[in-house]
């Protein structure tokens, strides 16, 4: 049996942390002992993600693997993910996001891990919020490690950009599951713009809150929570309804009610709020990103627009009319069916481990 150790320093909601919880169940048992080494976003409970990630043979928390560089408590990180390797000799370490793919992969090369994977799922290089000189910063770190294991990208688009780091060695797409369940229910009655994710800068929940005051007639609804839900409440007005936090079940009870889904975000590794929206047969509408040109099929699944007056247009565009929009969904549905199982994704990462 193999020893695998899945590490994120961003376990809690959100699409990482659900991704790599449905990873540590999902693994065959029979073929690898799984450990967990996690951090939690600032509000998030440990337990609560460990019980979400149920099926690891141990969980090991880091407290001090934050999401933002902070040299003392970096060290402090390193040092015991390092202390962990050696004590517990895994065969494979595969690290998730930008944080513990730094520390992770230095530690597990020092301790002798003999395979290592990264999965980015979104360079932190690539966020716009930050200055120019942090995102070099970023890149610079990224390029300074991408030499160690193989980059296990979530979509075509970030292997792309994992390639093109100057000491980039192995790149294989594993692309991110669905992780629900396909919705093929009636469409809802009340026509219902929606968009869901942490409200937070990448997410760009402020040009939801100018769409919905374009006058369509229409509701509203924006699924999640985060940093920037103060403000944009204040922004909002009537204008939106903010759900706040949810549980991933109910986020997606509240997706399965809406009608026509947007998703104008800043940056993307591959979004799952996408996925979900798709499975649950509404047609999608979003920024124009690689990531997001991956999931939506321009006039099959819905549209990727430039800029917010075209996502004006075409939302208004789908709301007069419901036939398309049910093509449009049942269309997204099937792309999901065929193409983002979790069973692919845990066959995927399974043979990786074993290669």
């Amino acid at each position: 049996m193999s020893r695998a150790i899945q590490v994120l320093e961003c376990g809690g909601p959100g699409g990482t942390g659900h991704q790599v919880a449905a990873i540590v169940r999902g693994l065959d048992k029979t073929r690898f002992e799984t450990t967990l080494v996690y951090a939690v976003r600032p509000g998030s409970s440990p337990a609560d993600f460990e019980k979400l990630a149920s099926g690891a043979a141990r969980y090991v928390h880091v407290p001090e693997m934050t999401r933002e560089i902070a040299p003392l408590k970096d060290l402090a990180a390193w040092w015991k993910l390092y202390r962990l390797f050696r004590e517990l000799k895994p065969d494979v370490v595969h690290a998730h996001s930008s944080k513990a793919g730094v520390l992770a992969r230095t530690a597990a090369w020092a301790a002798g891990v003999p395979k290592v994977f990264y999965s980015p799922r979104g360079y932190s290089f690539l966020q716009q919020d930050r200055s120019p000189l942090s995102r070099a910063l970023y890149w610079g770190l990224e390029a300074s490690v991408s030499w160690i294991g193989a980059i296990a990208a979530c979509s075509e688009s970030e292997a792309a950009l994992a390639r093109s780091l100057p000491t980039s060695g192995r790149v294989v797409v594993a692309r991110d599951a669905y992780l629900g369940e396909l919705h093929e229910g009636p469409p809802a009655k009340e026509l219902v713009v929606c968009a869901a994710g942490r409200m937070s800068y990448p997410r760009h929940p402020e040009a939801f809150v100018r769409l919905a005051k374009k006058g369509l007639k229409a509701r509203f609804v924006w699924i999640g929570g985060g940093e920037l839900e103060a403000s944009v409440r204040a922004l909002a007005g009537d204008a939106v309804e903010i759900t706040g936090w949810l549980s991933h079940e109910a986020a997606l009870e509240k997706i399965k009610a809406g009608s026509i889904f947007v998703h104008y975000s800043r940056w993307e590794g591959l979004p799952n709020a996408v996925l979900e929206a798709m499975a649950c047969g509404l047609p999608v509408v979003a920024s124009d990103l690689p990531a997001n040109h991956e999931l939506v099929e321009n006039g099959r699944t819905g549209w990727v627009v430039q800029d917010e007056d075209e996502l004006l247009e075409r939302v208004r565009a789908l709301a007069a009319d419901e036939r398309r929009r049910a093509e449009m969904g049942k269309a997204g549905r099937e792309v999901v069916r065929s193409e983002y199982g979790l069973e692919r994704l845990l066959q995927e990462l399974g043979e990786l481990y074993s290669g």
